[in-house]
């Protein structure tokens, strides 16, 4: 039976039932043909142009299969690139997001019996970077092996190293600082304790000389046992007895002393 021709009510009502993905088991690769079920694939097995195609792909397996592996990589690759870019993700659900193209090569057209063993190829191409994750899923992540992006990494590398040389660098200047700081405060401390060691010593020396002073007079000591009361000069009135006359008592006597003087006294005098 032909196929329904491009734009007809047909082809539409086709595209309409074929919507979203179909088994992969009735998909034929060769033919680029989607069945929608076992008897619409064993159909098209048993068709013409199928049988064709098998007998042209016969004659060189080798090369279509290369061919087919080819094409999904760069699919693989280039969809990985332009959603991702250098960003670890799960394999298997990236692989989710590149079979929602029905138009897309399928794997088991390719050399790769499995998404792990594709995997595994492209960690040892260098084409990507394949690790695993904490609940042992496989992360990939792009590799990006252009000059101008192997250039950046180069300077990104020079830059690292030389902060972490910078780096230690001023961590060794500050350990010698702190030794440095450490020995000073050390050599203070015992200058100190010596320095008051000093002091005290010579505390107690001048202490012990000052007591040796007050228990040993410097000559011999002189006491007076008499109980006569000291002289005053004569002619001079004492202060017990100033204070013991009154004023005008004093003034009658100094006038008294006066008049005995003869007169030839008091013209010289005069």
């Amino acid at each position: 039976m032909p196929r329904a021709e491009v734009g007809s009510t047909k082809h539409l009502a086709n595209k309409m039932k074929s919507k979203g993905l179909q088994r992969l088991r009735w998909y034929c690769q060769v033919c680029e043909k989607q069945c929608r079920d076992a008897n619409g694939f064993k159909c098209h097995v048993q068709s013409e142009s199928h049988v064709r195609q098998m007998h042209v792909v016969g004659e060189d397996p080798k090369k279509y299969i290369e061919q087919f592996s080819r094409e999904f990589q760069h699919d693989f690759i280039q969809l990985l690139r332009t959603s991702h870019g250098e960003k670890a993700v799960n394999i298997n659900h990236f692989y989710q997001n590149y079979i929602a193209n029905k138009e897309h090569t399928h794997m088991n057209a390719t050399k790769w019996p499995s998404l792990t063993e594709f995997a595994k190829y492209l960690g040892r191409e260098g084409i990507c970077t394949v690790s695993e994750d904490e609940k042992g899923g496989l992360m990939v992540a792009w590799r990006d092996v252009s000059p101008a992006a192997v250039k950046r990494r180069a300077e990104i590398r020079e830059a690292q190293l030389a902060d972490a040389e910078t780096e230690a660098h001023e961590e060794r200047v500050m350990k010698r600082m702190l030794a440095r700081a450490k020995m000073e405060a050390e050599e203070k401390a015992a200058r100190e304790e010596k320095a008051k060691a000093e002091a005290e010593a010579r505390g107690e020396a001048t202490t012990k000389e000052e007591s040796q002073k007050m228990e040993m007079p410097a000559g011999p000591v002189k006491l007076n046992f008499s109980m006569k009361k000291p002289l005053g000069q004569p002619g001079k009135v004492g202060l017990g007895q100033m204070k013991s006359k009154s004023i005008f008592k004093r003034v009658r006597e100094e006038t008294a002393k006066e008049q005995d003087v003869p007169a030839e006294k008091r013209t010289k005098v005069g």
